[in-house]
């Protein structure tokens, strides 16, 4: 298995991985780690990256794109208050936007020759993130899904594997079965198709979860009951979270959006409040590493939430002492 360690190109993370990257190197080789699985924002020089360090890329997660897709101008306008924001968000305000930046990002994976990028079967709406109560099933978020990957790719160099994550909202790909996984892969045009298991989006589906040791024991029944399509998990995102209490009380709040007078204070008001759900915490508990004797990935991130340097090597170590010898577990380059 390969290990990497998760970075996006925001200025806060690049402050602490290192202006010019020469530090980011540095953490790897302190850390015993292979590279980063990086998420892309903004317009960044990538020039300034070593290609080598660059082991995934995880693609642009819009969450709103039913509307854009649709070419739905009034319902975008209804939900971001003015073209302008739509705009400010999207890069556009058709479906061309999303496409264009999705064959970007692949063209980005194809410079950095990674083995893999991550896509989020998902469409949720501000209105829903506290209730949980979308008006939608995830047979309709998972056909839109298929039908975006498959125009982004049909003009693309990339050859790559394309991972599906999971999520905990309802309405959305969750692993809850595996028809989700066999719808999926039935609509998308492209034949390197694999899954990205994200542990801690595992244990946010759950709110009854106490312990980390009981979080994980449900997390490898959750596991067991994919059968044999246990073995298109090609990558896991290993992270702990959680966030049942929180979610709990979240959904006794009357007027979650109090006083939020624009889409953009709804926007950072929903923004907080999945930061809240989804902690990006480190496993302690050794019972983590049973997790790959039932799944062989090629890739496991360490994917973390942090604000400073010291906060993420905490976490980095601490994730590395609950996986014990399973950390230092290395097969040859990954298949690709």
């Amino acid at each position: 298995m390969r290990f990497l360690l998760n970075i996006s190109t925001h200025p806060g993370d690049v402050a602490i991985a290192g202006e010019h990257w020469a530090d980011a190197v540095s953490l790897l080789e302190q850390t015993g780690f292979d590279g980063y699985e990086i998420y892309p924002v903004g317009d960044y020089d990538y020039d300034v990256i070593p290609e080598r360090i660059i082991g995934g890329i995880h693609l642009r997660f819009f969450v709103m794109i039913r509307q854009i897709w649709n070419n739905d101008r009034q319902a975008l306008v209804d939900m971001f208050g003015s073209e302008e924001n739509v705009r400010f968000y999207y890069g556009g305000t058709d479906r061309d936007a999303i496409i264009d930046c999705y064959r970007r990002q692949l063209d980005l994976a194809c410079r950095f020759d990674v083995p893999y990028v991550v896509f989020h079967p998902v469409h949720y709406e501000l209105d829903y993130v506290f209730n949980w109560q979308p008006p939608w099933n995830w047979r309709e978020t998972i056909d839109l899904s298929a039908e975006i990957i498959s125009e982004v790719v049909r003009q693309t160099s990339y050859k790559g594997w394309i991972l599906f994550e999971n999520l905990w909202w309802p309405g959305n790909f969750r692993l809850d079965s595996v028809r989700e996984i066999e719808r999926l892969l039935s609509g998308v045009s492209y034949s390197r198709c694999g899954l990205v298991l994200d542990t801690g989006h595992v244990f946010n589906k759950n709110q009854s979860l106490k312990t980390e040791a009981e979080a994980i024991s449900f997390l490898l029944d959750e596991v067991d009951r994919l059968g044999e399509y246990r073995d298109l998990v090609r990558a896991v995102h290993l992270c702990r979270s959680l966030s049942g209490d929180y979610v709990r009380a979240s959904r006794t709040i009357a007027n979650p959006f109090a006083g939020a007078a624009t889409f953009w204070d709804r926007f950072g008001v929903a923004a907080r409040h999945v930061r809240h759900i989804d902690r990006h915490e480190a496993f302690e508990h050794p019972s983590i590493a049973a997790l790959f004797d039932r799944i062989e990935p090629e890739t496991v991130v360490f994917e973390f939430s942090f604000a400073s340097r010291e906060e993420w090597l905490g976490k980095i170590e601490r994730q590395k002492r609950a996986l014990g010898e399973c950390f230092s577990r290395r097969r040859p380059e990954g298949r690709r």
